[in-house]
């Protein structure tokens, strides 16, 4: 890749932002942090970048001179060359990589984790980027996987069943005769109610899940996905508390892992993660 073809992946990672009006702004602390920690512990995984999408393999001097919530800026020396009056001088370079879903300090540090890992593969390498490996070991620790877990399969028989039967109580004139004990007991009206406010109560919980959803994959991507969004969603539509009953279990479980964090950020936390790594 040329050093235009770059700046033209800049430009189309930049046009990818615009949607996003307001872009969270980073601490000076965490601009620093993070610049500091790139050009250290992850210096290996930053050269890989240049190399691959700066297509500079004999680069030098590579290091991180801004990071904002937008994007980070890598600069490097790309060798010498001659200049008109015969003199070979070094030849300065530089590239920015534009966050695509900005978010704060994570997503800054997704995004070089990312490119790491496009770059490796690009290059033939076999091994797996050190930020991404350390990300991925914190994000396990602090992060919660909302992957879509159905009820048991007695369960769904059990919700389908009684649902089947309600549904057969509200809107049948003659029953069956293993529910005329039901009708016995209630007029079709009562039932034919019944039906209508579990119906009503099922939505109202499928539309909770579809919210809650919503927010997660706004804010943290990596976690939620339109699929299990959709599966979660249909969940709780057909069966109710046995599905919503998993979803606040693994939400109640985020909130408490976010609490034990020492960090107010992620920047701070995974920092802190790579000094002790």
């Amino acid at each position: 890749m040329s050093f235009p073809q770059a700046r033209q992946r800049q430009r189309q990672a930049q046009q990818q932002q615009q949607p996003h009006q307001q872009k969270p702004a980073l601490t000076s602390s965490d601009q620093q942090r993070i610049k500091g920690w790139l050009n250290t512990v992850y210096a290996a995984d930053v050269a890989r970048i240049v190399e691959h999408f700066g297509n500079s393999p004999s680069a030098t001097d590579i290091r991180v001179v801004d990071v904002d919530a937008s994007g980070v800026t890598v600069a490097w020396k790309a060798g010498q060359k001659k200049k008109k009056n015969g003199k070979k001088e070094e030849e300065e370079e530089e590239m920015q990589f534009a966050v695509r879903q900005p978010s704060g300090a994570g997503s800054v540090l997704q995004e070089i984790s990312d490119l790491a890992t496009e770059a490796t593969r690009a290059l033939g390498l076999a091994d797996t980027p050190k930020i991404t490996a350390d990300l991925a070991s914190f994000n396990k620790r602090t992060l919660v996987d909302f992957a879509f877990v159905p009820p048991s399969v007695l369960v769904m028989g059990g919700v389908g069943i009684g649902l089947a039967s309600l549904a057969h109580l509200a809107l049948a004139e003659d029953v069956h005769p293993l529910l005329a004990i039901f009708r016995s007991l209630a007029t079709q009206g009562t039932w034919y109610f019944v039906l209508v406010l579990v119906v009503v109560v099922h939505l109202l919980e499928a539309a909770l899940v579809f919210v809650v959803c919503q927010l997660i994959k706004t804010f943290q991507p990596r976690q939620m996905n339109t699929r299990t969004q959709i599966q979660w969603t249909l969940g709780g539509a057909f069966f109710g508390v046995f599905c919503l009953h998993r979803f606040v279990v693994r939400l109640k479980r985020q909130f408490a892992m976010a609490e034990s964090m020492k960090g107010p950020s992620l920047a701070g936390a995974a920092a802190g993660h790579a000094g002790t790594g």
